[in-house]
């Protein structure tokens, strides 16, 4: 379904860029820059796509890009870009930690383990790991002899996880990933086949580092969400 809303996206994206165009060029828009819309597209996908996600980062962060945009229009110079910025900070800030309360809640009661200082955890795992950071740093060692899947949550942080360790049993594995604000490392076997397009991403960027040397299998999936933050892959 992300997959899915991402084409959506980008071809609707392009569409409305290259009506732009010919309107502005036919003596529309005038009083409106062609760029601007542009931007306000993006911008505007970018809300949807993080509204889908449940990302209360990249929801707030886009309407106040937006906010910034047409100030003059809305008349709210006076609140910005400082003022909105700040705002949508301290929003994405609130509502993460009573987001995440939720689920740290939920997760001690599955015996599941969330973080929120630094930390290094090295321990026996099962075949799902649940793990999470928020206002703090971490290191995760995966130590699984038969991992299928791995939710790893960072707001506000940094994480590093090295996969090394982990041995894939049925051919594929997911690590489903929900980074805002955040840096994260994700340290995988070269011999990985590593898919990285099914996660959504907005105004952030997921690299590779290294080379894989794989043969196609195993086949791990990377899937979740990734907002104003970097995630890194890095074969080892």
């Amino acid at each position: 379904m992300g997959k899915k809303l991402d084409k959506l996206f980008w071809g609707l994206f392009f569409i409305l860029g290259a009506v732009f165009i010919l309107v502005s060029r036919m003596g529309y828009l005038k009083d409106m820059n062609v760029f601007t819309l542009v931007l306000a597209v993006f911008l505007a996908g970018c809300f949807l796509k993080s509204l889908f996600h449940v990302e209360f980062t990249g929801m707030l962060f886009s309407l106040a890009f937006l906010a910034i945009l047409f100030s003059k229009e809305l008349h709210i110079e006076a609140i910005t870009p400082w003022p909105v910025l700040g705002a949508a900070l301290l929003g994405s800030i609130g509502l993460n930690i009573i987001f995440h309360k939720q689920h740290e809640r939920k997760w001690k009661k599955e015996e599941y383990r969330f973080e929120d200082h630094a930390t290094t955890v090295n321990e026996e795992d099962g075949c799902e790991i649940h793990y999470g950071v928020t206002f703090g740093s971490s290191i995760k060692y995966i130590n699984s002899d038969d991992f299928r899947r791995a939710d790893l949550t960072c707001n506000f942080g940094a994480m590093k996880v090295y996969f090394d360790n982990a041995m894939i049993q049925n051919g594929s594995a997911e690590i489903n990933v929900h980074c805002s604000f955040s840096g994260m490392e994700l340290y995988i076997p070269k011999e990985w086949n590593v898919i990285t397009d099914r996660a959504s991403v907005s105004l952030a960027g997921i690299t590779e580092k290294n080379h894989p040397q794989t043969n196609g299998s195993p086949v791990v999936t990377i899937t979740g969400s990734v907002s104003f933050s970097g995630i890194e892959i890095i074969y080892i």
